[in-house]
């Protein structure tokens, strides 16, 4: 008999005879308890984007080394479901089929429509829900988070501690401000209001303003009295369209005032020369760990990372995970929820992080002031903030 029949001879048993896969072993893991499952969702662009190739990278090395290590976590194995995207129409139905198969967490990597879907099916109820960012979403109900629900990043409302701060640093208490609210949008008349109280709590002047709705057409009389109150910021909670129409208006005036903008940086504030903002983005992608980080990766998982930050997010939210279920010993939601709650010794990036119970989200992160300069936003500080929590 020639070679090539006796290694098919050899080979027809296993050709033939039925053999576990990775979803058998992973089912029979899960029916004894040796292996924890961890549903993940994709960033907004999906998977095959830089964003997804580098923060599935992360979950993927972050798998690879609890299964390394002797112990693992809480002397389980964690396996991480690469999901599709989620929808409206299929939302309900991921939910039921996550709880049928024993998922007991959920990991968004992407934005607020994850949480905005997710919220109502199982922010009670569970599974687990993290999202790796979270800073425009709301996870609370009355100013108490859901119990299922949590988030990497502060709240939006992390911008009042941090102008706070930053005009302690930065101004003279003989200098005024004047803070732009909305009292017809609940969440801009309660920002206006709480950072006055800490400016005025710091012995700063504070003026208020405040828009009718939408806002007027003119801005001219709200200029005109700060610059006569010889105000030297104004802090505005309003729109991004507000702060171009005062910025045009008062950029040539004599005695102007300069404008720090309260959401999130965004493009359309690049022709804006030397408006301020405050953000929790940027710290991370001048963090170098993500450097090691992203070297590791391609080391275990040969996967190739170019979105530094999104790797490291996800990475972060896996040790959050992992934590969690070390503390509580079990993958039952309620009992991981409340464990997720009160976490520490985990990192995002060089930046260590501990749960505040009364947010589900970090206690502090690291939060950049920017400056708008030649249509570029710049860093010109870096300080340490911690989130509100609830202010009413």
């Amino acid at each position: 008999m020639d070679r090539k029949k006796i290694i098919l001879l050899l080979l027809l048993p296993f050709f033939f005879c039925p053999r576990p896969g990775f979803a058998e072993d992973l089912a029979i893991g899960v029916e004894d308890g040796w292996i924890w499952q961890v549903a993940v969702l994709p960033p907004p662009g999906g998977w095959e984007t830089e964003s997804g190739i580098s923060a599935l990278g992360a979950v993927r090395y972050a798998e690879w080394k609890v299964k390394d290590s002797p112990d693992g976590v809480a002397g389980r194995d964690i396996r991480f479901l690469k999901e599709p995207p989620l929808s409206e129409e299929n939302a309900e139905e991921r939910v039921t089929r996550w709880r049928e198969n024993g998922v007991a967490a959920v990991l968004s990597l992407g934005g607020a429509d994850d949480v905005s879907l997710l919220r109502p099916l199982l922010g009670r109820s569970g599974p687990v829900f993290l999202s790796a960012y979270g800073e425009g979403s709301g996870i609370t109900e009355g100013g108490v988070p859901l119990p299922m629900m949590f988030a990497l990043d502060l709240y939006r409302d992390f911008r009042i501690v941090a102008f706070a701060e930053y005009a302690k640093r930065s101004l003279d208490r003989r200098n005024g401000v004047a803070i732009l609210g909305d009292r017809f949008d609940p969440s801009l008349e309660r920002f206006a209001r709480n950072l006055g109280d800490m400016l005025s709590s710091s012995g700063l002047s504070v003026t208020h303003f405040w828009l009718a709705g939408a806002g007027p057409d003119s801005f001219r009389m709200i200029e005109d009295e700060a610059i006569s109150d010889g105000v030297s910021v104004l802090v505005s909670w309003a729109g991004s369209m507000v702060v171009r129409d005062i910025w045009r208006a008062v950029r040539r005036k004599e005695g102007a005032f300069r404008i720090w903008y309260g959401g999130e940086p965004g493009r359309i504030l690049l022709s804006f020369n030397g408006v301020l903002a405050a953000d929790q983005e940027v710290p991370l992608e001048r963090d170098r760990s993500f450097v090691t980080l992203g070297r590791e990766i391609w080391r275990r998982t040969r996967a190739v990372v170019r979105d530094a930050s999104a790797a490291g997010r996800a990475y972060a939210a896996c040790g959050w995970i992992f934590e969690g279920f070390r503390r509580a010993g079990s993958p039952e939601p309620e009992l991981l929820a409340k464990a997720m709650e009160s976490a520490a010794d985990f990192a995002l990036g060089s930046f260590p992080l501990t749960v505040n119970p009364a947010t589900h989200r970090p206690f502090a992160r690291e939060v950049a002031i920017l400056e708008v300069k030649d249509r570029a936003f710049r860093p010109i500080d870096f300080f340490t903030v911690t989130g509100p929590g609830y202010l009413p």
